[in-house]
């Protein structure tokens, strides 16, 4: 740089000094280390390395603070002096080297030492560093800022959510208060209903009988005066005269009091056959609002399930309430989510589960009763029908979807099945089992049928083949019940009539010589209870399905929702067989569903946790912690929402049988929306 240019230079610091002072910086709330050195025009350097630091940015240069200089150097620091800069940035290893000249300076006397604070600009070829100290500034700066934008963003979006939560599990409590309070009013309805049906009934009666007497009156009216008449004209003596007068108008006064009685009669008749369209067209009235709200509840009960589903393992708890059970998903409880997932189209989730299921057979693992949802074994049992059912729900998903990757899952199940099988075709309970089960029996029967029916392979319908002539011979009797609940067992257990019906199917029953009708109506009039159920401090009346006969129990009617559920599937596999072949039947099969299912609902409950979001769900049973007669009890606490009683009301409400991997034609559904060709005679 020539001396005429350094002069320039100078004189130009002279003019600038006043306004750069004033310049506006960046504050930052940590400082920078800052190494300098004066240099002469020519780039010599004129002092040792001095340390300073710096808090104040600007885009043209940074305000320098030293402490306490070394003695002798505090004169050579003067405006219009040339400084080379070291600055240290933090995170990086290589110090930032810049060059600038002194526009201003001041000293401040601090508590034993002199702070000289320096305006330094930048030359221009200093502009990377100068860049990159400017945006590191202006980062400090509004990082904190930003940080805390997106703090308040973030809090206004979660406590938007919990407003939104808030007004949800209003919203469903405010749904299943309405549904309680139809099914409540449609009681009350049917029930009035009845009553005016007898009345009408006594009164149409009375009014017969009334009728008959009247014109039986009529008769005799009419032949005593025909005797009056004679007497008159016989001029016999006026005392038989005056009697026969007499007894002619004793007549007429009660005839005349008859026929005011039988208007009163025809006049009630009237009003009471008036009232009762008024009531069934309130019904009707209610009926429609039942069934939009009864959509409300089962989308509602399907967000239960989906809530519950852990989205690390994928899958979904058993149970919520019982807090020994809050973190176990039982495999069988698995199957049934897998098959809800796919009757609403959700098929990721679906997956999540039969995900986890390949995952341990692919570590030659056996697939086991119970898991935790952290992948831990909950329970070190391997059973055969468990076992059926992941294999059933994997083959709803295949045929619904068309999806064949689990196919590998479907050929562990049945290749198990049939090291489980004896030489009279009976699958035993599991590897470590002697014992046989109906219901195992059952799901291995239907699990292999349909397994034949999706690969086509004879050795499976060979294998579905010996399992039922071992359910014919050991599972079915003429006495004295019609449904053994294993060999040698002739212990009652609700599943094992419901599964006949849907397993085996109602034709095929009766092929084998076995009265469906029968089984149906012994598991009603044996395994149906009546007892009471407390909601929300409010008791109700409920019918419903027992494990087993409850007077063999010796601990009053208990209803088991699941088993509840599977009945109502069952009445409506047989309303499906009867509806081209006996109407009487079917409309008594049909009408038995819907009584049922409308009884479950009053067993409904809000989710008893915040993850439930207080979405309708049915406990696993009308009481906690009571012997269902089968070696086990119910889960403990008043309100345990239950994924198996919850999942197949679903499945019976759409009418899926999934021991066949059908859809019903007759379905809860279609009836509540009045689908189809069905003709069926309502409850009223």
């Amino acid at each position: 740089m020539g001396g005429l240019a350094w002069r320039e230079r100078r004189s130009f610091l002279k003019v600038k000094r006043g306004t750069f002072r004033k310049r506006r910086y960046i504050r930052i709330n940590s400082v920078l280390p800052v190494e300098f050195y004066l240099t002469d025009r020519f780039g010599k350097r004129l002092t040792p390395y001095l340390q300073g630091f710096t808090n104040n940015i600007g885009k043209g240069g940074i305000c320098l603070v030293v402490n306490d200089l070394w003695w002798g150097f505090s004169d050579r620091l003067k405006e219009g002096e040339r400084i080379t800069l070291e600055i240290e940035f933090p995170f990086r290893k290589k110090k930032k080297l810049t060059y600038g000249y002194i526009v201003w300076k001041e000293i401040e006397q601090k508590r034993g030492f002199l702070q000289y604070k320096m305006g330094i600009e930048f030359e221009s070829k200093s502009s990377p560093c100068r860049d990159t100290l400017f945006l590191y500034a202006l980062t400090k700066k509004i990082v904190p800022y930003f940080v805390s934008i997106i703090i308040v963003t973030l809090s206004a979006i979660a406590f938007n959510v919990w407003l939104e939560e808030i007004k949800l599990k209003k919203e469903n409590q405010k749904i299943l208060y309405s549904y309680h309070t139809l099914l409540e009013e449609r009681d009350n309805l049917r029930s009035n209903i009845a009553k005016q049906k007898e009345f009408m009934i006594s009164l149409n009666k009375r009014k017969e009988e009334l009728s008959s007497y009247i014109e039986q009156l009529k008769e005799e009216l009419a032949t005593w005066q025909k005797k009056y008449e004679l007497a008159i004209e016989k001029k016999e003596d006026t005392t038989k005269t005056s009697n026969l007068k007499q007894s002619i108008e004793k007549l007429k006064e009660e005839i005349v009091s008859l026929e005011a009685e039988n208007s009163i009669l025809k006049r009630r008749i009237r009003e009471n056959k008036n009232l009762t369209i008024l009531l069934n067209g309130t019904l009707n009235n209610r009926n429609e609002q039942f069934a939009e709200i009864n959509n409300k509840v089962i989308e509602g009960m399907y967000e239960w399930i989906k809530n519950r589903q852990d989205l690390h393992t994928g899958l979904v708890l058993s149970y919520e309430g019982d807090k020994s059970l809050n973190k176990v998903a039982f495999t069988y409880d698995e199957a049934l989510a897998v098959i809800v997932f796919v009757i609403h189209n959700d098929v990721l989730r679906a997956r999540k589960i039969l995900d986890f299921y390949m995952e341990r057979i692919n570590a030659h693992q056996p697939l086991y009763n119970a898991y935790y949802t952290n992948c831990g074994v909950f329970e070190y049992i391997v059973h055969s029908g468990v076992n059926a059912w992941i294999g059933l729900a994997t083959l709803y998903y295949t045929k619904n979807t068309g999806d064949s990757r689990y196919m590998k899952l479907a050929h562990y199940v049945a290749k198990f099945l049939l090291k489980m099988m004896d030489k009279e075709g009976g699958i035993r309970g599991g590897p470590k089992e002697k014992w046989y089960s109906t219901e195992h029996n059952l799901d291995s029967f239907a699990f292999l049928y349909l397994f034949y029916q999706l690969t086509g392979k004879e050795k499976y319908l060979e294998a579905s083949k010996k399992i039922e002539k071992w359910l014919d011979k050991y599972a079915y009797t003429d006495f004295p019940l019609p449904v053994n609940r294993g060999k040698g067992d002739a212990t009652i257990a609700t599943d094992t009539y419901a599964w006949s019906i849907t397993a085996l199917g109602p034709k095929k029953l009766s092929d084998l010589g076995r009265d469906i009708d029968e089984i149906i109506d012994f598991a009603i009039k044996n395994c149906g209870v009546k007892t009471t159920f407390k909601y929300n401090g409010k008791e109700v009346n409920v019918e419903g399905f027992d494990f087993a006969r409850a007077r063999n129990i010796g601990r009053g009617g208990v209803i088991s929702c699941e088993w509840t559920a599977q009945m109502i599937l069952a009445l409506e596999n047989m309303a499906d067989y009867y509806k081209n072949i006996d109407p009487v039947k079917f409309n008594y099969y049909i009408n038995k569903a819907l009584f049922y299912a409308q009884e479950l609902g009053k067993m409904i409950i809000i989710s008893p946790s915040p993850v439930g979001r207080a979405n309708p769900t049915l406990p696993y049973a009308s009481q906690p912690y009571v012997d269902t007669g089968h070696g086990w009890r119910t889960p403990k606490g008043n309100r345990v929402g239950s994924l198996s009683a919850t999942a197949y009301f679903i499945i019976a409400y759409y009418g899926i049988n999934p021991l066949k991997a059908v859809n019903l034609e007759v379905s809860l559904k279609n009836i509540y929306e009045k689908r189809g060709n069905l003709s069926y005679t309502k409850i009223n």
